[in-house]
């Protein structure tokens, strides 16, 4: 007797191509525009290797420029270029759902139906807590070793009734953004905590204007996209909540993702379930998710890949890029 099984209904070619678009089209940090596609990168994952060499020129000195004479013998000097290495991470992640067929049967509805039309959802959670964790990697690391010049902390852990003044404002933004000095224009999007977007909505500051195409709505604060992730760490202390913000610029993390051998895989196991039988879909991503200018340093890393934890550990990071204003990045600590 014929059978359809999830092996028949999900062709894992065609069901990875659309989780890959789902992905995407569903993120809102995806579409706010500060994950840039790039190519070479995309070519180093697609060979060997756990890390990948970024080369990249350093900016121009600042050297004053020479003054001009009528003197044959007074030649000028030429100034040179030079450039640095940014290393990106190879990551791997992996997630798998099963279920019994007799549910199935006792239900009158097929969960694992209900499983694969999620499965994209899943994976755009799960890639923003990525981005997340690798952006308070950064901001740690810049703590610890480059004077906190990315960060506005504002915050303070008292018992004392929070003031004003250590919530977030647009005074709060304005400054933060100034640690980009005369590049502060560059950043572009703000990702923050329901918590503190809630504020800022109550306040009545937060304005919907529609995408390029007139379709979607997006808020925006003091001109700056807005995303809402419940990822952005809320920092629990003796008394009170540190919230991060983030603004980055455009293009701020590289980004490319290239499939494995089998991105998507069915499989069953007959005999389980006394006979009845058991369901599983497997799906596995391959990715270089990368802030430019902040090299990963695989210092702890206890297996072959970084988890979250190990990707917002301060050790794993270490800014290549001089100049601040190179890197569009900066964060806000405030109390809510």
């Amino acid at each position: 007797m014929a059978v359809t099984r999830l092996s028949d209904a999900i062709v894992p070619e065609v069901f990875f191509n659309y989780m890959l678009k789902k992905t995407e089209t569903k993120s809102n940090i995806f579409q706010s525009g500060v994950m840039r596609k790039d190519a070479d990168i995309a070519k180093k994952l697609a060979g060997g290797g756990r890390t990948f060499n970024v080369p990249f020129w350093k900016d121009l000195d600042d050297t004053e420029s020479n003054v001009a004479s009528d003197d044959p013998s007074s030649d000028g000097t030429p100034l040179k270029i030079t450039s640095g290495q940014d290393i990106a991470r190879r990551q791997v992640r992996t997630q798998g759902w099963s279920t019994a067929r007799l549910v199935s049967e006792l239900a009158g509805d097929d969960p694992m139906d209900a499983i694969s039309s999620r499965v994209s959802d899943y994976w755009v959670r799960q890639f923003q807590l990525i981005v997340v964790n690798t952006l308070r990697g950064v901001i740690a690391d810049n703590v610890a070793n480059d004077s906190g010049d990315m960060v506005n902390d504002i915050s303070l852990d008292t018992a004392d009734a929070i003031a004003a003044a250590e919530l977030i404002s647009a005074e709060a933004i304005l400054d933060t953004a100034q640690t980009m000095g005369d590049s502060q224009m560059d950043l572009q999007v703000l990702i923050m905590h329901s918590v503190v977007y809630n504020r800022l909505q109550k306040l009545n500051l937060i304005d919907f204007i529609p995408d390029s195409e007139g379709k979607v709505r997006f808020p925006t604060y003091l001109g700056y996209r807005v995303v809402v992730d419940d990822g952005c760490p809320a920092i629990a202390g003796s008394e009170r909540t540190m919230y991060h913000t983030y603004l980055l610029g455009a293009d701020a993390l590289a980004w490319t993702e290239v499939g494995v051998d089998m991105p998507v895989e069915t499989d069953g196991d007959a005999s389980a379930a006394d006979g009845m039988g058991i369901e599983e879909l497997w799906t596995r991503r391959q990715f270089v998710m990368h802030p430019y200018g902040i090299k990963f340093t695989d210092t702890s890393v206890a297996a072959e890949f970084p988890t979250n934890t190990e990707l917002r550990t301060a050790g794993n990071w270490d800014r290549v890029y001089a100049e601040r204003k190179q890197i569009p990045i900066a964060t806000l600590i405030t109390n809510g």
